[in-house]
């Protein structure tokens, strides 16, 4: 990853410079590891004209074994305020100084702020974040790992899953699985408040319940501390058992659903569930390099519609989400969006996972969900678990 991580790191600098940028300063963990290959405490600043300076507050030692970047280009410092004093020492220019104003803590802002008091500070989120939207071929390698560690996943759950258990007896064995494969736990979002477990095991009317997430089913969870997946609920028979997980291998995330069921669901739920596989193959059969996500997004709505379920596509009337699909990598809320207002052009390298779903509240809900690479005359899906209803 040596020599891709510098490549990126020109790339930052040539889109800056492009953009009349003097420098970033990086802070953010997973920003900071996209651009380093290692994740400190500390701040990593690029310049337009390509210095860089990795001030580091605690993991020096670390980064200088991890990271390619310069051991020359790295400095223990104890807080934002000394920053003025190496870009001074380095020459590194800061009239206009490029920030993540899409994470990065007010606090700190006002403290940057303090330290530069001249400087004009602007938004580079969308600059990274849309560098970091193209995969390199080691970052889908990566993916590809992590997806078919996530089937593995699946087939766990279809040899475990019984009669009598709990969700969150299920979700436990398929976390403890999944760890065994060396899956990180950890599974990073970027948004605000955002907070993610390994994966959701619910079933029943704990896949509809209400709450304030931005997700399409949620799970009761174990108190209202956390109301996101498995709860202590018995799962039951002849209802839909959602099993949604994320795959995580060295960082790299991958995203799949898939319906299990202890005897058999009935007629209104299968056709829900064919609907999902209808929009799934819609959108493999429209995706491909050039194509607007927007377009796509609104094809799924009006088809919807059509199929009577507008009150219930993408989560139960009143909690639907505005999606029905997000890029993912080293986050699972990553550029592109399939989204309402939201137009991506999609591109060669582009990683994204795509989950139609169905709720009706109070009684159940369906859906499928795989992670896709964008290619030119196409999308491959990652995940390849079978996609029909398991039938335990």
């Amino acid at each position: 990853m040596r020599e891709e991580i510098l490549k990126r790191i020109e790339k930052l600098s040539v889109n800056l410079d492009r953009d009349g940028i003097d420098a970033a300063i990086i802070m953010q963990n997973t920003d900071i590891y996209y651009y380093s290959g290692t994740m400190p405490n500390g701040a990593l600043v690029v310049s337009s004209d390509k210095k860089v300076l990795f001030a580091i507050r605690k993991g020096l030692k670390r980064a200088e074994e991890e990271s390619p970047i310069n051991k020359d280009d790295m400095v223990a410092f104890k807080g934002v305020s000394q920053l003025p004093k190496l870009f001074e020492e380095r020459e590194i220019k800061h009239n206009k100084i490029g920030i993540e104003m899409d994470v990065l803590p007010t606090d700190m802002f006002f403290r940057l702020k303090k330290a530069f008091p001249d400087a004009e500070f602007v938004d580079i989120s969308p600059i990274i974040r849309s560098q970091r939207a193209i995969k390199s071929e080691k970052e889908i390698e990566l993916m590809r790992e992590s997806a078919r560690m996530l089937d593995c996943t699946m087939q766990d759950a279809k040899e475990f899953i019984k009669p009598h258990q709990t969700e969150i007896e299920i979700s436990a064995y398929l976390e403890y699985r999944a760890r065994l494969r060396h899956h990180q736990g950890r599974c990073r979002m970027r948004g605000f408040n955002g907070e993610m477990l390994m994966g959701h095991v619910h079933s029943g009317p704990r896949s509809t319940y209400p709450n304030g997430l931005l997700k399409p089913t949620t799970g009761y969870g174990i108190s209202p501390n956390f109301p996101d997946g498995a709860s202590k609920f018995k799962i039951e028979e002849n209802i839909s058992i959602i099993v949604d997980f994320l795959g995580n291998y060295q960082g790299y995330l991958s995203d799949e659903t898939r319906i299990f069921v202890i005897g058999k669901l009935d007629k209104e739920m299968e056709k829900a569930y064919y609907f999902c596989l209808e929009i799934m193959n819609f959108l493999e059969e429209t995706a491909k390099e050039g194509a607007s996500t927007l377009e796509i997004y609104n094809s799924c709505i009006e088809k919807a519609k059509k199929a009577g379920y507008e009150d219930n596509f993408m989560g139960a009337k009143d909690n639907q989400v505005p999606f029905v699909g997000h890029g993912i990598g080293l986050e699972v809320d990553e550029y592109p969006f399939i989204a309402k207002g939201l137009d991506f052009e999609l591109k060669e390298g582009m990683t994204f996972a795509f989950e139609p779903k169905v709720a009706f509240e109070g009684k159940w809900a369906v859906g499928v969900e795989n992670t896709y690479l964008v290619k030119k005359d196409g999308v491959e899906s990652l995940t390849r678990f079978p996609r029909e209803i398991v039938y335990l």
